[in-house]
């Protein structure tokens, strides 16, 4: 017995240890999944949106459940790749419920999202990490990109597609077209004393005393052949006219084309002499481009943070691809964004990375509460597809106010605006990731500070200084991933002429060579084009009348001699048979 007591217990505690060693094994990774799951998909996470987004993605905490399946992600900021020691965009929180079956299929399917406390253009505690870097012209590379080496006027013409010189060609072309075969074709037109031949012959058939009815078939043959001398005469001039007529409106247009050519051509190359006040063409654009481009790149964060993230950032080589891609999609998430002191909320509903599998495309619409005067709303929607995306959003902000808004450090011109309403409208639509929008931006009630550091700058100043209020035109180009803003004014024109007012003596004396040769590439063809409009014009008042005439000769008839001597051969008959 107590052989089989020590066996029994031999055994008992095999068993005993065995157990624990499988409870060890399961235990184990259960308890390093909840000591460490969260750790490494926040780790996994931050890696993912940092490809996709372009830029380092930082993320406060993550949490998650598997009872219900739930996710909860705080504090998400995104660097801002043009302003690093920004960022972007910051999630306050992420948190919503997923669907454990679908997990199954390679389907992530959230039924209710909250996207709560997003705000733009924060400060960050260190620059972020950039790996792709923004594209665009500062506003330093726009006000000196004066050139160094100016070429001479002549080669200045000589390798420049200019406007003038198609335009002598074009003059020279249609004058040769016209001018000698309508010089040719009036001389061939019947003058004056063909005219009055026409009216003699005419009117002596008619009053012609014919003897007997043979004289008046021969008098009508000469007749009728008159009548197709003068039917052909005519449509020489008919023939003439059309022709004439032709070449006046070509000729008016070569002429017209021929005088706007050289002042055209003066207004496009006169830049290259005009050194870095060229730039100042485009006055608008550098020294309020940046901001109301930030302003407006807002208004669709959605396409460029949301969208790269979905689709996961750069597509792998085909050798990377493993397995089937995640499906996701959001049916309905509550979004509120803190902007300018404002509380915007707003639905999405249908957010996904495969429209084309679920159906649907994603729309969004937010909103702010009407305070006084001011509005923000902004709706819109995106497909993605093989092609890329395809969307359309409209947005109107109306009463926001902006207060010591920096606008331009450059070491040559500080510009600030102390403060401003400001008021945007526009559309954008979206085509296989190509942009195509417009819109307006206006600034009322605007006091700006200025100061430059020479000549040039302090006259801009000065205008900036003067401005009380700006509206400004946008255009909206480029692509999803490199957009382009595009801002013009009346106060690109009114600065380009006050810089070019300060152009040195060698400046503007090029200036003067180019306008001149300019005018002598004209020549004489403008001469020659208006000497010839004018002849057109005397043939086709002198060739009216003629035609006039013509056709009234046409409508002349032999039927009053006929029927004169009808009466005659009737009255004798009607003699004879009263016998007398």
């Amino acid at each position: 017995m107590a052989c089989i007591t020590v066996k029994e217990q031999v055994m008992q505690s095999r068993a005993t240890k065995f157990t624990v060693w499988i409870a060890g094994i399961i235990l184990t990774p259960v308890i390093i999944y909840w000591l460490f799951a969260d750790m490494l998909i926040k780790s996994v996470l931050e890696a993912q949106l940092t490809q996709a987004h372009g830029a380092e993605v930082n993320i406060g905490g993550f949490e998650h459940s598997l009872f219900p399946v739930e996710v909860e992600v705080t504090e998400i900021g995104f660097t801002d790749p043009a302003q690093p020691q920004n960022n972007q965009l910051v999630v306050g929180r992420l948190a919503g419920d997923v669907e454990l079956m679908p997990l199954l299929s390679d389907q992530l399917i959230m039924n209710q999202v909250d996207i709560l406390d997003v705000a733009f253009n924060q400060p960050r505690p260190a620059p972020g990490k950039v790996l792709r870097q923004p594209e665009g012209q500062s506003f330093d590379e726009l006000l000196t990109e004066a050139k160094e080496a100016l070429p001479t006027v002549d080669e200045l013409l000589e390798r420049s597609p200019l406007k003038t010189t198609a335009a002598v060609e074009e003059a020279s072309t249609t004058y040769n077209t016209y001018a000698a075969e309508l010089k040719t074709d009036y001389q061939a037109l019947p003058d004056k004393s063909r005219l009055e031949y026409y009216k003699a012959e005419i009117q002596k058939l008619r009053d012609t005393d014919f003897k007997n009815p043979a004289e008046v078939v021969k008098a009508k043959a000469a007749f009728d052949e008159l009548k197709q001398q003068i039917r052909t005469d005519k449509e020489k001039i008919t023939t003439f006219r059309a022709k004439a007529s032709e070449a006046r409106t070509a000729m008016s247009g070569a002429l017209k084309t021929l005088k706007s050519a050289p002042q055209q051509d003066y207004e496009l190359l006169k830049g290259v002499y005009a050194g870095d006040q060229a730039a100042l063409s485009q006055l608008t654009e550098a020294v309020f481009g940046d901001k109301a481009a930030q302003y407006n790149r807002y208004l669709f964060s959605a396409f460029d943070l949301l969208v790269p993230l979905l689709k996961g950032g750069e597509a792998p080589q085909a050798d990377e691809q493993y397995g089937t891609p995640l499906q996701v999609l959001v049916r309905q998430a509550n979004l509120s964004v803190n902007w300018q002191d404002t509380l915007l909320t707003g639905d999405w509903k249908n957010i996904t990375n495969q429209h084309s599998v679920f159906g649907n495309p994603t729309t969004f619409i937010l909103n702010a509460a009407a305070q006084g005067a001011q509005k923000f709303a902004t709706q819109g929607q995106f497909f993605m597809d093989s092609d890329g995306l395809d969307a359309s959003q409209t947005w109107q902000i109306a009463g926001l106010l902006l207060d010591s808004v920096s606008l331009s450090d450059n070491p040559r011109l500080d510009a600030s605006i102390k403060q401003a309403l400001l008021a945007a409208s526009g559309s954008l639509k979206i085509t296989d990731n190509m942009l195509d929008g417009s819109g307006t931006v206006d600034l009322t009630k605007l006091t700006m500070a200025a100061t430059g550091s020479d000549s040039l700058t302090n006259a801009i100043a000065s205008l900036l200084d003067s401005l009380q209020q700006l509206d400004m035109t946008m255009n909206i180009g480029g692509s999803l991933s490199a957009p382009n803003f595009g801002f013009s004014s009346d106060l690109d024109r009114q600065l380009a002429n006050a810089a070019l007012s300060s152009l040195s003596t060698s400046q503007q004396d090029k200036l003067n060579e180019l306008n001149n040769k300019l005018q002598d590439m004209v020549g004489s063809q403008d001469d020659n084009l208006a000497s010839e409009l004018g002849n057109i014009s005397t043939w086709m008042s002198a060739t009216q009348g003629d035609e006039a005439a013509l056709q009234e000769l046409l409508q002349a008839t032999f039927k009053n001699a006929v029927e004169q001597h009808k009466d005659k051969l009737l009255n004798k008959l009607f003699d004879k048979l009263d016998g007398r």
